[in-house]
């Protein structure tokens, strides 16, 4: 939020961001298929169980940013492993997949996927 109040991201103000910040991220709820916050980015798409696509509203300058993701899955109190992470990068969009721990296939992802992007925006 700017101190005018605003939510609105412009181009110039993502662009203008401190070196170091996250270009990008988002919180997706992948059952819900809802954006429960983000920065820079324009879309989600829900690609099947476990795996969906973050759209950048700005491109960034190549494919070669940094990306960290985060996840979150409880059953009875008990937290679930998962690996989970961005399987393919380009200027445009991050390809997202989430895995049961075990190897036993991509989990529906039923709670809250975390995902934020570091680099340059082109």
């Amino acid at each position: 939020q700017d101190s005018a109040g605003s939510n609105e991201i412009t181009t110039a103000n993502v662009k203008t961001a401190f070196n170091n910040s996250a270009k990008a991220w988002a919180n997706y709820h992948m059952t819900a298929n809802t954006i429960g916050g983000s920065l820079n980015v324009s879309s989600v798409t829900d690609n099947a169980n476990g795996h969906f696509t973050i759209n950048f509203t700005n491109s960034m300058n190549d494919k070669y940013y940094f990306s960290a993701s985060s996840n979150a899955h409880t059953s009875s109190g008990s937290a679930l492993n998962y690996s989970a992470g961005v399987s393919k990068q380009t200027v445009s969009s991050a390809d997202y997949k989430r895995e049961t721990s075990g190897g036993a296939g991509y989990d529906a992802g039923l709670y809250d996927n975390g995902l934020g992007i570091f680099g340059d925006l082109a």
